[in-house]
């Protein structure tokens, strides 16, 4: 495909004739950053127009989102170039996005989270010193360099004798985010607001039992002949060794269990013969990577996964596609540890797509949305102001 084409590519989608196909690929280059902002030279848009070509055959990028004046501001550029002019001024980013009003921009999480031990005793890891910070029933608790908390077996007779019945608990507060490697070598990453609690005796039983809130991906180390089990208000989840993701935040309608690897069993949790929060095994689903399991209330729905979707947070990203005002605003408020507020007149349900990394300020995501021209963005101190 020749540059000629390129620019009819743009001009098709500034007159709302692209297909969803080209539309992606013309809002990719123009999104996500891949057009360096129109700070360009003119090898560096030969580069880019080069680059934009080579995406038709391969689609799989966010869907659409109101882009009117960087169009204009790109197809000007092309139609420059196409008569022939190789020198133009270099364009600001702030000429076609409006600034975010702020007293103070906000930076995203960091590696914070609280570790409760089963004696009930609470240790900052954040604050912590790298190295042991506690022992109990044969197990050495340890924050490694890199910011993991590692629990490792040191007597395998005493961590089996340990107390089924207590537990330790680790949670990352809003803001937050945690890498823990369990005592039986699986791994977990949790996200901001969200906590896992298991048993003290978490070795040699049964089963491997972990109940979530919030958000967390699991690696679990396999284990045939002990089941590695995680329980959400919404869903019981059964492995033997596999990677998925599991979203079970209580201010979220539903619970989503994604599979990347392996194979998991999902039930939804509730009532049954008048008793509430019991696992309705009757209900299980099996699925297999690349599917997710949702649960709202006492159904299982399983469906084809946008893992790109899914696996953003540990990936370092914010990946929007057609998602809801107050969905964006919940994972906003979650990371950035903010309030929003709305005026009466917003549309929550008014969607968006778009991509930016989680270590920008919460002002660069924001943007994402104010670009759109519908909504204007006010930061006052630790809370979002959302108006007309």
């Amino acid at each position: 495909m020749q540059h000629k084409d390129a620019e009819s590519l743009i001009k098709k989608y500034q007159s709302g004739l692209c297909s969803p196909e080209e539309q992606a690929i013309v809002e990719n280059w123009l999104t996500f950053g891949e057009a360096r902002k129109f700070d360009l030279t003119a090898q560096e848009l030969d580069e880019d127009l080069t680059d934009l070509q080579g995406r038709v055959a391969r689609i799989n990028i966010a869907k659409r989102i109101s882009l009117w004046p960087r169009i204009a501001v790109a197809a000007a550029i092309l139609l420059t170039l196409s008569i022939g002019l190789y020198f133009y001024p270099k364009l600001k980013k702030n000429n076609d996005t409006p600034l975010i009003a702020a007293d103070k921009d906000i930076a995203g999480g960091k590696n914070k989270a609280i570790l409760t031990l089963a004696n009930g005793a609470k240790i900052s890891i954040t604050d912590a010193l790298n190295g042991e910070l506690a022992k109990e029933s044969g197990v050495v608790i340890s924050k490694t360099s890199n910011g993991q908390l590692v629990y490792k077996v040191t007597d395998k007779t005493a961590a089996s004798g340990g107390n089924a019945k207590r537990y330790n608990t680790i949670e990352t507060p809003r803001g937050g985010h945690y890498e823990v490697v369990l005592p039986d070598g699986t791994k977990v990453w949790l996200n901001a607001l969200s906590s896992i609690k298991f048993s003290e005796r978490f070795t040699n039983v049964p089963e491997r039992r972990v109940e979530l809130e919030g958000e967390a991906y699991f690696e679990v180390a396999k284990d045939k002949k002990h089941p590695f089990i995680v329980r959400t208000d919404k869903q019981e989840i059964e492995v033997l060794g596999t990677h998925f993701n599991i979203n079970s935040y209580a201010d979220e309608h539903k619970s989503v269990t994604t599979l990347l690897e392996g194979s998991v069993k999902v039930a939804p949790v509730g009532i049954e013969k008048g008793k509430a929060d019991l696992v309705l095994h009757s209900l299980s689903r099996v699925i297999s990577p690349g599917q997710q399991a949702s649960s709202v209330y006492h159904d299982i729905k399983v469906e084809v996964a946008d893992l790109d979707l899914v696996m953003d947070w540990k990936n370092g990203d914010f990946i929007f596609k057609k998602e809801s005002l107050a969905g964006i605003m919940r994972r906003v408020s979650r990371w950035y540890d903010v309030t929003v507020e709305y005026d009466k007149e917003i549309d929550l349900n008014q969607t968006f797509s778009g991509s930016v990394s989680r270590s920008k300020n919460i002002s660069e995501v924001l943007k994402i949305m104010q670009s759109a021209g519908q909504l204007k963005f006010d930061i006052v101190g630790k809370k979002v102001v959302v108006t007309k």
